[in-house]
């Protein structure tokens, strides 16, 4: 039993993260018991066997026989993260502001009280990075600047710098990022990471971080498009397309908006549409899916443009595209299946969603004449997004 003991609280704390002073702290005793208990050269004394236990989480039963008890606990507070994230989110009204933020402070908090149990658990820390991001731009939202004579928008990087929720979201996107994770959260942390470092002007590790990954010839997409034949390969097809279409429109959009010469004129707003036709070209029949939430966006740029170049009645007719994209994203099915040709086989999706709500509407319509916002608001079909 001494070598099972001191066998199993080493590996305990090891799992934990934890040091040998750390649980000779918490117990009362020194850290040479500790020592000694680990390397086989005595055991603690009967009447602290409970004590350890709940230093570990654990029961003194499984201190001698360990099992999954420690799993179950750690993927309940998971889903329970999960569950409050997915809250947060469900917020859209401009009056839910105040809850949401409520909610998110929740939410952090439990997650903290979460990695004090668990404090080498790199699921738990994921979640807090993420949930500290979204407090960051519900806090202090992040702000472009311009300067004159210059033909880029920019974040204002040194105000964004000092936000102790980036920075903290930072690090632990970092760590994460040391540890044995599965692919498609490493993939999540590396596009968090780069957007954060942007923000905060840290473009050394964002070039860093961006070179250290494989160039877009030899992604899984576009390997896997000759990988299979048949319905195998009309299928991995069909996800590639989907995955480089959705990165087109992203590296396009931000090209055409971060650019004053761009963003407020005719040849930038014929780029954005441009993108559109293509999305609607692969999409045929009009099932979009998730990517409605891509058009939404697109149109809503579109419009933005318009407005700029004072053209009002394409600006509305944009706008009201996009909010029809809104209304079919929402009301989209979890068993979603695309049916155009080209993509009809294509089933293993990851695509960015952006959370849109009421708030963001009616900030973009204050660019709008008044007769144009209201004639939106008063709208029968899009009364479900601004009604009060």
């Amino acid at each position: 039993m001494q070598i099972k003991l001191g066998e199993k609280i080493k590996e305990l704390r090891k799992r934990d993260g934890r040091k040998q002073e750390d649980l000779a702290a918490a117990l009362g005793v020194t850290n040479q018991a500790v020592s000694r208990w680990e390397a086989n050269g005595g055991y603690p004394d009967i009447e602290m066997l409970p004590a350890i236990a709940n230093y570990f989480h654990i029961t003194i039963d499984k201190l001698f026989g360990y099992d999954n008890d420690r799993q179950i606990k750690l993927q309940s507070y998971i889903d329970q993260a999960d569950q409050m994230c997915k809250r947060v989110h469900s917020y859209m009204d401009q009056a839910d502001q105040t809850l949401k933020r409520k909610e998110s402070e929740l939410l952090v908090e439990f997650l903290r009280n979460a990695i004090s149990e668990f404090p080498s658990e790199w699921q738990l820390q994921y979640r807090l990075a993420g949930a500290l991001q979204s407090m960051a731009y519900q806090k202090d939202k992040t702000r472009v600047t311009t300067a004159e004579g210059y033909d880029y928008f920019r974040y204002d990087t040194e105000k964004n710098a000092q936000n102790e929720y980036l920075k903290e979201a930072i690090s632990l996107y970092e760590g994460v990022l040391k540890k044995e994770i599965d692919d498609s959260y490493r993939t999540a942390a590396i596009l968090s990471l780069m957007t954060l470092y942007s923000l905060i002007g840290d473009f050394e590790n964002a070039e860093r971080t961006a070179l250290s990954q494989p160039p877009v010839r030899i992604s899984r997409e576009l390997l896997l498009v000759w990988a299979a034949e048949d319905e195998k390969g009309d299928q991995y097809r069909g996800e590639a397309i989907l995955a480089l279409m959705y990165e087109l429109n992203g590296v396009i959009s931000s090209s055409v908006m971060i650019k004053h010469s761009l963003a407020n004129s005719q040849s930038g707003l014929d780029k954005l549409l441009a993108v559109a036709r293509l999305y609607e070209s692969i999409f045929d029949d009009g099932n979009y899916g998730p990517f409605h939430n891509d058009l939404c966006l697109l149109y809503l740029r579109c419009s933005l443009i318009a407005v700029h170049l004072k053209d009002f009645e394409h600006a509305l007719n944009y706008f009201e595209i996009a909010l029809d994209h809104f209304i079919e994203f929402k009301q989209e099915r979890e068993n979603f299946r695309f049916t155009a040709p080209l993509v009809r086989k294509a089933n293993n999706i990851v695509t960015g969603i952006c959370a849109l709500d009421r708030e963001f509407f009616e900030q973009h319509m204050q660019s709008f004449p008044a007769e144009c916002a209201n004639s939106i608001r008063n709208n029968p079909k899009y009364s479900p997004i601004f009604a009060q």
